[in-house]
């Protein structure tokens, strides 16, 4: 018998659990009989995220995401759910069946992205090549002192100068092209010639949180500027890198920052290796100092406690002042280490020691302290306006106090009036969430008025076996809601394997009936007579509204034979 996509799935989810998988991102604790941890798909500071390990799913109380370990996977590294499938197969070693008409698995033309993934793998290996065979290559990297073993760890290359050199790999591996110049790697010029993008340049892998290279930062080498060319050539924006959804080093820092519950952020490269080298193994960049909320996200579900390492300059401290204040509003513990004027985390590990860099770390400053410098140094407009905005923006109410008692003492300003403003502020923001709450409310109503619908779809979830039973007694003919309809079809269709068919929202639903939180399965006879009991007072009631207007409607004999069928129906018997 051929082999179907539905028997990978299973061998998949046989070899990789989704305690296993979600460990690899997650600090999971025991509650009960769940798993259960702060949930990285949304803002929180509670453990909503929950995961049944029986039934191979997970599910979040406060954003309702949930699915199995290919929802997770693709969730996590933003793929869809034939590119996590592909990849989890090539990680378990399951093969996975020639695509065929009709099967789910083949329903969408394969993905750009699998061949992008797999030139950033030769890339990474060409570049490799390259700065093992280089010699001027080799003594920059001697003069910065850059040990093997990180070089190797963090897969450093080099583009030489070459035009051609990796557009003739890929037209040797027959890649397309057009793909290569999407994903960053190639260009192309008006008359349609393909040529490498980067040369002569230190090549750093940008890899996600599995390992695998998803873009490129490049540096001059100065033996090689020829003082036109940007100091570093980056990645832009591609379908498999968004730059403010990664950090740099993170694949080699999760481990040491879940262990040490910290995580150091640094603005470059060169900067981690170094880090890196002298023992500091929860170190990342953030790719930049602006600090967009994506990134800001990614960070606070690694880690409640931070240290900002910025350059001393203006710059620096500009983005250090901005870092704080978008950590410290979602209750994220910061601290800001400056380096001295000339200095960087590079030079001054390497020229002066770790025990300086240490006494630098010892005299950091806490993040909300250091914005209140930086404060003191406009004017108290804006120090207030800045305030203000700030307080208004704390998530966690038990943070608003301290912070804003903090706020008014160190800029000297009247607490009251500070407060006064963030209320008026508040209240607005409130009024618009308010509004919006009712709208939403008002939807979810008319959505599921038709709570018989989920009752019924419960029992059904719960004992897919069953739906027989259920359709016998006609369960599926008073089903209301359309959606409700058409989860029912995919359960007539797919019976247990559903789940792979369903919407996001119909997992969630799923997951819930099929929860460690949901009644024990131990029940079947109960829960269908149940249903079965619900149905038949469905029915009656329709039989007694249908016969009541055919009282309505009809003449004195025919009406006298509808009332005494109606008290039947309501089994009186007085007529």
């Amino acid at each position: 018998m051929a082999r179907s996509s539905s028997d990978a799935i299973a061998e998949i989810k046989a070899k990789l659990s989704m305690v296993d998988l979600a460990r690899r991102y997650l600090e999971l604790r025991p509650m009960g009989n769940r798993l259960v941890a702060p949930c990285p798909f949304h803002q929180e500071t509670k453990p909503s995220f929950s995961i049944n390990a029986d039934e191979g799913t997970f599910y979040c109380f406060g954003c309702q995401a949930a699915g199995d370990i290919f929802d997770f996977y693709g969730r996590m590294n933003g793929m869809d759910f034939r590119e996590s499938l592909e990849a989890l197969a090539e990680e378990t070693g399951v093969a996975l069946p020639r695509y065929q008409k009709g099967d789910f698995y083949s329903e969408k033309p394969k993905s750009n992205k699998t061949e992008m993934m797999k030139m950033h793998e030769i890339a990474t290996h060409h570049f490799k090549k390259n700065l093992q065979n280089t010699k001027i290559v080799q003594d920059y990297i001697a003069e910065r002192k850059i040990s093997d073993e990180v070089l190797e760890k963090y897969a450093i290359g080099f583009s030489s100068d070459a035009w051609q050199g990796l557009t003739d790999i890929f037209k040797r591996a027959g890649f397309n092209l057009d793909v290569a110049v999407e994903c960053g790697l190639l260009m192309k010029n008006k008359t349609g010639r393909y040529y490498d993008r980067f040369r002569n340049r230190l090549m750093f892998p940008i890899r996600d949180v599995n390992g695998r290279t998803i873009a490129f930062g490049g540096r001059v080498i100065p033996a090689l500027d020829d003082g036109e060319s940007a100091k570093y050539l980056n990645t832009n924006g591609t379908p498999i890198y968004k730059k403010s959804q990664q950090l740099f080093g993170l694949d080699l820092a999760r481990r040491s920052v879940t262990a040490q519950k910290s995580i150091m952020i640094t603005e470059g490269y060169m900067d981690v290796l170094t880090l890196h080298q002298f023992g500091y193994y929860n170190a990342v960049a953030c790719l930049g100092t602006s600090f967009p909320e994506e990134q800001v996200k990614r960070i606070t579900e690694l880690s409640k406690n931070v240290d900002l390492l910025f350059d001393g300059d203006d710059p620096g401290r500009e983005a250090a002042f901005k870092a704080c204040g978008k950590l410290l509003v979602k209750g994220i513990r910061c601290r800001v280490i400056l380096f001295p004027q000339g200095d960087d985390i590079d030079s001054l590990l390497k020229e002066k020691g770790k025990e300086v860099f240490e006494e630098l770390r010892q005299k950091s400053t806490e993040g909300l302290s250091f914005c209140i410098q930086t404060l003191k140094k406009r004017s108290p407009k804006d120090a207030i306006e800045w305030s203000r905005e700030f307080l208004g923006q704390i998530e966690m109410p038990e943070l608003f106090q301290p912070m804003a008692t903090k706020l008014a003492l160190g800029l000297g300003i009247d607490e009251a009036e500070l407060r006064l403003g963030v209320v008026e502020q508040k209240k607005a923001q409130n009024s618009r969430s308010q509004t919006q709450n009712n709208e939403r409310q008002i939807s979810q109503a008319q959505s599921y008025k038709k709570t018989r619908d989920a009752e019924i779809l419960t029992v059904a979830t719960r004992y897919p076996h069953c739906l027989q039973k259920l359709q016998e007694m006609g369960a599926d003919l008073i089903l209301v809601s359309p959606k409700a309809k058409d989860y029912w079809d995919k359960l007539a269709q797919y019976g247990e394997e559903a789940f792979l068919f369903l919407s996001d929202s119909e997992k969630a639903f799923w997951v819930k009936c099929r929860s460690a939180d949901a009644p024990p399965r131990d029940n079947e006879a109960g829960e269908l007579a149940a249903i079965s009991h619900l149905i038949q007072s469905i029915q009656k009631k329709s039989y007694v509204q249908s016969v009541a207007a055919a009282i309505r409607d009809g003449g004195e004999d025919s009406q006298k034979a509808y009332l005494r069928a109606l008290y039947n129906a309501q089994g009186r018997n007085d007529v």
